[in-house]
C-alpha cells in the first residue's frame, strides 16, 4: 500500500485528508520495518510542529481500523504499526535492543489444516514470532 492508496481509503470511510494524517502516513510509508506509536511520534514531530502524541496515537487507530496499517502486538507490552501489505507477516524480535523484523517464513502454511477442519475449527488468522538476540546485539555482547 502507498499513501495515495491510504488516502483514498480515508476518504471512502468518510474521513478527511488532513494534513497531519499525510504527514503521519508519509513517515508510516517511508519506514522499513515496524515501529512503535512513540518512535512513529518522534518522526512526525521531526517533519511538522505542533502535532501532540494523542493525535499520533487516535489516527494510528484509526489507520488500524480501515485496514491501512497493521498492529503487532508483543508481550502485551508493545504495540508496533507497520503499513499494511495485504499479506500476513511475520516477525523475529531482539529481546535485548526490540528490533522488529519481517521474516518470510510461515509455518503455518505447511501444517495440516485437515487436522484443525477435523476438530470443527475455522481459523481466521494466526501470529508467528520468533523471540532471540539480534546480530547488532550478539556482536556488543563479544565486544
Amino acid at each position: 500500500m502507498d499513501i495515495k492508496k491510504a488516502m483514498e481509503i480515508l476518504r471512502e470511510n468518510g474521513y478527511k485528508n488532513t494534513s497531519q494524517r499525510k504527514i503521519i502516513l508519509d513517515v508510516i510509508c517511508k519506514q522499513k520495518r515496524p515501529y512503535k506509536a512513540n518512535e512513529i511520534f518522534n518522526m512526525v514531530s521531526e517533519a511538522t510542529s505542533g502535532i501532540n502524541f494523542s493525535t499520533v496515537y487516535r489516527n494510528l487507530e484509526l489507520f488500524l481500523n480501515l485496514g491501512i496499517i497493521n498492529k503487532i502486538s508483543l508481550n502485551e507490552s508493545f504495540n508496533y504499526y507497520e503499513l499494511s501489505t495485504g499479506k500476513h507477516r511475520h516477525h523475529i524480535i531482539c529481546k535485548l535492543c526490540g528490533v522488529v523484523k519481517e521474516i518470510d517464513l510461515c509455518p503455518f502454511k505447511d501444517m495440516e489444516i485437515s487436522e484443525l477442519e477435523k476438530l470443527g475449527f475455522e481459523p481466521k488468522e494466526h501470529k508467528f514470532e520468533i523471540y532471540g538476540i539480534c546480530s547488532k546485539c550478539k556482536n556488543n555482547m563479544i565486544k
